[in-house]
């Protein structure tokens, strides 16, 4: 993912997770948030309960590559937080992106009239 679409910054990051809504899948968490921006910005993370360094880096390589593909659906004007579930590193790619695109859908991210409200209320289901 290009620098400018990605996550980088702990306030940002911590911003998401006060004040963002959630939606879950037993392989991922998908947390959003309205940002000021004309573009969505994306973030990975996988905890220690994922497993050990090696299965947290392969938890976060999938997301990475399932948010790349995805990216478009992510609509406008969107802060993105993807948490891994120790669930997913029983899976391939091809299943992380599906869930992913599952979430995308029940979150409705890309339609117009939620990407319209004020940025201070959250999406709504």
């Amino acid at each position: 993912m290009e620098k400018r679409i990605r996550l980088r910054h702990e306030s940002d990051v911590r911003r998401v997770y006060d004040e963002g809504q959630s939606w879950v899948h037993s392989l991922l968490v998908l947390v959003a948030r309205p940002n000021n921006f004309d573009f969505s910005r994306v973030g990975v993370t996988a905890s220690r309960r994922v497993g050990n360094a090696v299965a947290r880096n392969r938890a976060k390589r999938l997301l990475r590559e399932a948010a790349r593909c995805l990216y478009p659906q992510f609509g406008v004007g969107w802060d993105v937080m993807l948490v891994a579930r120790a669930r997913i590193l029983e899976v391939k790619e091809p299943q992380v992106e599906k869930a992913l695109a599952s979430l995308l859908k029940r979150a409705r991210l890309g339609e117009s009239e939620i990407y319209n409200q004020d940025a201070t209320s959250g999406p709504t289901r």
